[in-house]
């Protein structure tokens, strides 16, 4: 409705000023025509008067001549008279404009002047010089008022603004009746088309009648809509097929490290089962007093729930379920995990040690499996690091860190996981490319190049970032950072 209004009021101004240039020429037109007329209406009398007063000034002198102009003044519309321009008028033969103005009007010919009284009145003054036989200066003046001219004047000015106050009128009431209809409500039905688009709905039509620019726009909107919503469909559709492709490749990867973990589990799980074999025996031969059977079935139960958890926590790693983000102690996280891979890490003669724990209850918004596969990558990655004897830190801290794309210098705050081991280490060339997909410095079969790539997608979904720091021959230390959940 605005711009409707803003373009009836650039309509008004234009016409408005159409029509008053239209009455101001026409005025000026009518003006000059006044003139024109005026001017050869005064050339007539001279015509017609000038041979008359010649024969009366050779018959009856200057008194004559001015009692017969001053008679035919009297009895016209048009005035004449006649006037001195020397010093000897008086008062009834004194011109009417100023004396000095006449002094160089040629001789024999007619001049035109404008003039106002005193009483506002404006006269059209035409002055004819004669040269007279006893050397004096005189000029037959002919005087016609301006009071019709400037009544036409003045009513073509009402007319015009008449005109123009019944224009605003008349657009006032089409705006009303019909700008509403026609312009305002299609025009108000496009914004709302625009508000719903921009707020997501996409499928919703706008419909306005007609077969002009607004309707054409309303068309294109909604075809702009449709392929909108189907690009929309299309993008969604990709981005679930990549998840699950995601999600096939960190299962996968984690089936993998969950091949690792069984190796050392199934190595772990001989010494339990020798003792349940064993005290089993014991009670089985009857050669046991009470007290001893007794302690022998509690040191089986131990054993077995021992196996039970540790059996556990490989199918919970081994589970293939939906993100789950819950509020947890990141501690308890990095104490898990540990516990998850110390069988690989005897196996190969490592040693994994939690040499410092951030303070208690400090909480992470994170999907404890994914996590738990990002920490199970980069404890197993440190334990393999060299064939045997590797030893691992795992350490955990409160921070102040900025996000590497970030440059306003501005950290936030974050849990610092850091897994640190003092192994082969990374090239300097291979640095740079750690968190590639399928970048692996590992023989062919012994690594897919997933993992860490996996891992960083993990932590960056959370909100956070990995970085690594290595040095050849001495080792490497990655770092994960997540935000800290914020307390209410």
């Amino acid at each position: 409705m605005k711009l409707t209004i803003k373009l009836i009021f650039l309509f008004l101004i234009v016409v408005c000023g159409l029509v008053g240039l239209s009455g101001y020429l026409a005025v000026q037109r009518e003006v000059a025509f006044f003139e024109i007329e005026m001017s050869a209406r005064h050339e007539q009398l001279v015509v017609a008067i000038r041979p008359d007063l010649r024969e009366l000034w050779r018959r009856a002198g200057a008194g004559g001549s001015l009692e017969y102009l001053r008679y035919d003044g009297n009895e016209r519309q048009v005035r004449s008279r006649w006037v001195w321009l020397d010093n000897t008028a008086d008062v009834a033969t004194l011109p009417v404009v100023d004396r000095e103005q006449l002094l160089d009007i040629p001789k024999g010919k007619l001049t035109a002047m404008r003039y106002l009284s005193a009483d506002g009145i404006g006269l059209y003054c035409s002055y004819f010089p004669f040269a007279l036989p006893d050397g004096r200066l005189g000029a037959l003046e002919i005087a016609e008022s301006l009071v019709p001219r400037d009544q036409y004047t003045r009513d073509t000015i009402v007319r015009t603004v008449t005109l123009m106050a019944a224009m605003v009128g008349a657009t006032g009431l089409v705006v009303a009746l019909f700008g509403v209809k026609i312009i305002g409500q299609p025009l108000q039905a496009l914004i709302e088309k625009t508000q719903r688009v921009a707020e997501g709905d996409l499928t919703t039509p706008v419909y306005v009648g007609g077969n002009d620019e607004l309707s054409m726009l309303a068309k294109a909107l909604n075809q702009m809509g449709e392929k909108l919503h189907e690009s929309q469909q299309q993008v969604l559709k990709e981005a679930a097929q990549r998840i699950e492709a995601m999600e096939q490749l960190r299962h996968g990867d984690r089936l993998k490290t969950l091949g690792r973990l069984a190796s050392g589990v199934a190595h772990e799980l001989g010494t339990p089962l020798n003792v349940i074999t064993g005290r089993a025996g014991l009670i089985a031969g009857g050669r046991l007093q009470q007290s001893d059977v007794v302690t022998s079935a509690a040191t089986i139960q131990s054993e077995a729930n021992r196996m039970t958890g540790l059996i556990q926590q490989l199918l919970n790693f081994a589970r293939r379920s939906t993100p789950n983000r819950t509020s947890l102690d990141v501690n308890t996280i990095v104490e898990r995990t540990v516990s998850l891979v110390e069988p690989i890490a005897t196996k190969n003669t490592a040693a994994i040690q939690i040499v410092e724990r951030s303070l208690a209850d400090v909480r992470v918004n994170v999907d404890a499996a994914q996590m738990q596969q990002v920490l199970s990558n980069l404890l197993i990655n440190a334990v393999m690091s060299r064939e045997s004897g590797v030893k691992v830190e795992v350490s955990t801290s409160l921070c102040d860190a900025c996000r590497p794309e970030d440059s306003s210098g501005i950290g936030i705050d974050c849990v610092k996981i850091c897994v640190a081991d003092d192994g082969c280490g990374i090239s300097a060339e291979d640095l740079p490319h750690v968190f590639e997909p399928f970048f692996t410095t590992r023989d062919v079969g012994k690594g897919t190049g997933l993992g860490l790539s996996i891992a960083h997608e993990i932590v960056a979904e959370h909100g956070g970032w990995m970085n690594v720091a290595s040095v050849p021959q001495q080792g490497a230390t990655f770092c994960v950072f997540l935000p800290v959940e914020k307390k209410s």
